[in-house]
């Protein structure tokens, strides 16, 4: 009888004890298949320094000053001395025009005035006799045919000035300043046409620049006079000394569009930079990659995408450990923050989180604060 009641205990035992350990299994085994279905998200911790902006400009180098020259004669070009790219001193020789017409036309002014003054001799003449004779008449006479004489042999005097004037100005072109020739539009033989370019020659001394779109929010970490390193790429790359010369609204968006706000603030904005270096023609390609950091201060920093919004404000999922009876258990707090400032990939928040947080970076599902969560 007592063997049968120990075995029934003993029986009774064996089952509970696989009862207990075939619900702890099966709480275990609940509790990986829940963490298993549970969001898996991404994170990282805030990292301490200075959030810097890039900014990344390119252009092609065109002078600062450049002149058309121009001939308004018509005149046929009787030799270019220069080619484009060539390097020229201020009054240098450029073009020179055959200006047979102006000198035939000079010639016969010139002719003119001495039949005048041949003329004015022999009134002189006849104010000589009209005298020896007494003749009043005559005499008066003489006098005004002579002065009127004088006058035309005056203005043909001062035209003759006039075009040998315009003749040493318009038989040849020569280079307002140090300069560097950047087109010709001239051909030798042939007449150029009055009022258009024929030569264009840019200012050595006021250098080359370039005009890029930059973002407006990026341009106003830039300030005019301010020297940066440029990067100059013809056959070979040099980096040279470039100044912020100006700083405008973008044209087009000082047009405006139908429908426009235009008192919208500007999305871009338009630096024009000088570049001051030796060998420079124009033409040439050139880069601007600068570094900017608003604040001197290190702030935290974590991924734009990580910070969310609504209508309270921005706000970020930092991950909560909870301890639990079967181990610990990872769940969303939100935490709203005051972001310093932002650039294309991170954000540097001044309040709101610790450098220990873990912050919800990504997620597989839509998450909302209390959810349990697993890395």
């Amino acid at each position: 009888m007592e063997l049968a009641e120990a075995r029934k205990k003993r029986k009774m035992v064996v089952v509970s004890g696989a009862f207990f350990a075939l619900l702890l299994v099966l709480t275990l085994f609940s509790n990986t298949l829940q963490a298993i279905t549970l969001p898996k998200v991404r994170t990282e911790t805030p990292v301490k320094g200075k959030l810097v902006h890039s900014i990344e400009a390119n252009g092609m180098l065109k002078p600062v000053e450049e002149v058309e020259l121009k001939n308004e004669t018509g005149w046929k070009v009787k030799a270019i001395h220069v080619k484009a790219g060539d390097a020229v001193v201020k009054d240098q020789l450029l073009i020179t025009y055959d200006s047979k017409p102006a000198d035939r036309q000079i010639a016969d002014e010139q002719t003119a005035l001495k039949q005048q003054k041949l003329q004015l001799e022999g009134l002189f003449e006849s104010f000589v006799e009209a005298n020896r004779t007494g003749d009043s008449t005559a005499i008066n006479k003489a006098k005004r045919d002579i002065e009127s004489r004088q006058l035309d042999i005056d203005v043909r005097e001062r035209k003759i000035q006039a075009l040998q004037e315009d003749l040493a100005g318009q038989r040849q072109i020569v280079a307002p300043f140090d300069g560097i020739v950047t087109s010709v539009r001239a051909t030798e033989g042939l007449p150029s046409l009055p009022g258009q370019p024929v030569i264009r020659v840019s200012n050595a001394s006021l250098g080359y620049g370039m005009s890029v779109p930059v973002a407006a929010d990026l341009a106003s970490l830039l300030s005019v006079g301010e020297k940066i390193e440029v990067e100059v790429k013809d056959q070979t790359v040099q980096v040279m000394e470039g100044r912020i010369d100006e700083i405008v609204d973008t044209q087009m968006e000082l047009a405006g569009g139908l429908g426009e706000k235009q008192d919208a603030p500007p999305v871009s904005k338009t630096v024009r930079i000088t570049v001051l270096g030796e060998g420079l023609k124009g033409g040439e390609r050139a880069a601007v990659r600068l570094q900017k950091s608003v604040s001197a201060d290190e702030q935290l920093l974590i991924s734009n995408e990580a910070v969310h919004k609504d209508q309270e404000g921005k706000f970020v999922y930092v991950i909560e450990e909870r301890k639990g009876p079967l181990g610990n258990g990872f769940y969303v707090r939100k935490s709203y923050i005051r972001a310093a400032d932002a650039n294309a990939n991170q954000t540097a928040v001044r309040e709101g989180i610790f450098p220990i947080d873990q912050i919800i970076v990504e997620s597989g599902e839509p998450l909302q604060a209390g959810n349990r969560v697993r890395l």
